[in-house]
């Protein structure tokens, strides 16, 4: 039976392996990425309403007398004028159809390694689409600001003061609309402050922000949030609108290293319902005529930079289950990083620290294995003796194991209690912006994405060629030969085929876990031969 279920965990292993290779999961459409972004060009035309969920408790939906299937006003297509804006961490493009936002690129990131253009934040939006979309639905009519609207500046260089830019324009119902953004120095902030002035009976919708959930990511969250001022809430499913009405703080998107974050300020705080349009997510602010003021943040996921907001901020970078060790584990390594410059060296240094730690353990347990393996004659003469009685030999093996003073699972320990770490480390490593195009040393250039030496193209298919991986591979061997072993001559032979299933699971792994493993093993070489010297 312990032949059969060996074999069937490395079959299974082995499968799913394979399955992710033959049948990678489909890209995300051009220009699809998890990015806050106006408009979308799958979204709905602006203004379209959309569905209304419950209420909270005790509260009235705002707008809840309004058809929700009001017609979406037609967009006609104009020539737009451009504004930029550069300020010392942004690079903002805004356009006079609308007076919108339709390009943020931070300067200090690029969007690949080795490459020249700068990390976008909005999700490439088409000619006619913008951030905010604003519009107004009464009476089951809806009209949205895409007309030309009076910009009363130019291209800007942001220094040494904020600096403002208003747009002025009028929707076609007489509704008058006014944009004000500010721009300041040595800041991911945009100050957007947003006034309509029509109809008492009008309503004005804003979408501040739109996400594509196709970028989706199993292991790490990718989506809305929430901080009502006292907790923080992950939007992983949004199967019905949020509403939050002016319960909140701050809202915006995660796209894992990078966020968008709207936070109102001022008394007149706008009502929050977070939605699907065209089953992407959208903040939407829902406020009756009159002026909001609020501050929009696109800024890397770096906790330092987060604090700097003022508004909690730091919340976000969030690690889930492994929040408890990552934390303290991507604090250790910012900190290492002071004196090597070098994130590669710093996970080497976490990976002495974490065996030096567990040292103990894995003595003891290396004992246990030792002292078992001694015992295996014995053990092969009552297995002989009982072989028709099983309840019978598992009895008399644990009692001669507890008079020996021996742990059977004592050899599993040292691999069990690197599991949380080795998970942590991967969630740090997808979701802390310091790992992200970090280089560590040759052609290794980003700890956070898989290595890659070279590309071979063989038959319409790319095989990437990785050294780390196979060098990992090789040093799972060694440590395999040198650890003692109670099982019999198929098992071990089975045991020494994990290897290679370990080298088939490491080949899509951020370079930095790969490196952690493969230190791993060699300490852990270094601590058998040690220790094998002290036993014999």
């Amino acid at each position: 039976m312990e032949k059969r279920t060996i074999i069937a965990v490395v079959l299974s292993i082995l499968l799913l392996v394979l399955w992710q290779y033959l049948m990678p999961a489909k890209p995300p459409s051009p220009g699809g990425g998890a990015k806050p972004s106006g408009q979308a060009q799958n979204q709905a035309a602006p203004g379209q309403v959309p569905e209304k969920g419950p209420a909270a408790p005790g509260q009235e939906m705002p707008g809840a007398a309004l058809s929700t299937n009001a017609p979406a006003p037609s967009v006609q297509q104009k020539p737009t004028k451009l504004i930029v804006v550069d300020t010392p961490k942004l690079r903002i493009t805004l356009s006079d159809l609308g007076g919108g936002l339709t390009s943020v690129r931070l300067k200090e990131y690029k969007e690949t390694v080795g490459g020249t253009s700068r990390k976008e934040l909005l999700d490439s939006p088409s000619p006619y689409s913008y951030l905010p979309t604003v519009f107004q639905s009464a009476n089951g009519k809806t009209v949205s600001d895409a007309t030309i609207f009076t910009a009363d500046r130019g291209d800007m260089v942001v220094k040494d003061k904020p600096e403002t830019i208003t747009f002025s324009g009028a929707l076609t119902d007489g509704t008058k609309l006014q944009k004000t953004y500010t721009f300041y120095p040595d800041a991911y902030t945009i100050g957007l402050a947003m006034q309509a002035q029509g109809s008492a009976q009008a309503i004005t919708y804003a979408d501040c922000a739109v996400m594509s959930i196709e970028a989706k990511s199993r292991y790490i969250f990718k989506g809305p949030f929430l901080y009502d001022g006292t907790s923080f809430n992950q939007i992983d499913k949004l199967d019905n609108p949020v509403n939050a009405g002016t319960a909140y703080s701050y809202t915006g998107f995660d796209e894992g290293y990078f966020s968008f974050i709207f936070a109102p300020k001022g008394p007149a705080k706008p009502d929050l319902l977070i939605t699907k349009v065209s089953n992407a997510p959208v903040d939407r602010f829902i406020f009756r005529d009159g002026r909001i003021e609020s501050l929009l943040y696109f800024v890397p996921n770096k906790v330092s930079l987060l604090k700097e907001l003022n508004i909690s901020a730091e919340k976000i970078v969030n690690f889930g289950w492994f929040d408890i060790i990552a934390k303290p584990m991507l604090w250790g390594m910012n900190y290492s990083n002071k004196f090597t410059h070098n994130y590669g060296i710093d996970i080497i240094l976490l990976t002495v620290l974490i065996k030096i730690i567990f040292y103990p353990l894995s003595l003891k347990s290396y004992k246990s294995m030792k002292q078992m393996q001694k015992m295996q004659p014995v053990i092969a003469k009552l297995k002989e003796k009982h072989k028709d009685d099983r309840e019978k030999l598992n009895k008399e093996m644990m009692e001669i194991y507890k008079g020996k003073g021996i742990n059977p699972l004592g050899g599993c320990l040292p691999m069990v209690v690197q599991i949380p770490v080795f998970f942590a480390l991967y969630r740090v490593l997808m979701g802390a912006i310091e790992f992200r195009h970090a280089p560590f040393m040759l052609w290794i250039n980003d700890l956070a994405s898989p290595e890659n030496l070279y590309t071979l193209n063989v038959a319409g298919y790319s095989l990437p060629l990785r050294v780390m991986p196979l060098i990992m591979g090789i040093t799972m061997v060694i440590q395999q030969k040198m650890t003692p072993t109670s099982v019999d001559p198929m098992q071990e032979k089975m045991m020494l085929f994990m290897p290679v299933v370990f080298t088939f699971l490491f080949w899509g792994f951020p370079t930095g876990l790969v490196l952690y493993w493969l230190i791993n093993n060699v300490i852990s070489i270094g601590q058998q031969y040690y220790i094998n010297k002290q036993v014999a």
